[in-house]
């Protein structure tokens, strides 16, 4: 019984914390430099359902490796901001329509897919010239033909904004949100 308080009251203290958090990642992945139809060309990332929650999945990526970086002090919140981000995705889905039947199984889907893409960018982030820019060609862009220099551009987004947010104190983070660089315009 005491445990369960102590994780409904932890929830609670993070709650404004996540909630700008996500607003950030959600406002940063809304930026219109990351789509095709911007793009003009159709090189971006495809702005679709899927293209959506791919550059908000990049985003939050980003902010909770920042969060891991804390190590175990702020790995509740990491795990609230998880929770909340797969919580409005399904929400999101049923406002599209998306049969109850159908909305579990999708979200399940996403969070392997998450947790695929958490993988596969941050091997690509350590990993040698062009690992990143491979991670994201595989995932990012799914079934769009980029060129060079649109993956390029996004790798190099990527890294700014990892060395921005680890530079970032943490009380900073969570009073403020997250600091990313401007989204690149392909």
């Amino acid at each position: 019984m005491i445990a369960l308080l102590k994780s409904l009251f932890s929830r609670n203290r993070h709650q404004a914390a996540v909630l700008r958090l996500y607003a950030g990642i959600v406002d940063q992945a809304r930026q219109p430099g990351f789509y095709a139809a911007v793009a003009g060309e159709g090189r971006g990332v495809p702005d679709t359902v899927e293209g959506r929650f791919e550059v908000v999945a990049l985003h939050a990526w980003l902010v909770m490796r920042r969060l891991a970086a804390e190590g175990p002090d702020l790995a509740a919140l990491n795990q609230a901001l998880f929770d909340h981000m797969f919580t409005d995705l399904d929400f999101s889905l049923r406002e599209l329509g998306a049969s109850e039947m159908v909305v579990g199984k999708k979200v399940r889907d996403l969070g392997t897919h998450f947790y695929g893409r958490a993988d596969a960018y941050e091997s690509g982030l350590k990993g040698g010239a062009g690992d990143l820019e491979a991670a994201l060609d595989r995932n990012l862009f799914g079934s769009t033909l980029p060129d060079g220099p649109e993956v390029a551009a996004v790798a190099s987004y990527v890294r700014t904004c990892a060395d921005r947010l680890g530079a970032l104190p943490a009380a900073d983070l969570l009073a403020r949100g997250p600091a990313f660089a401007p989204a690149p315009l392909f």
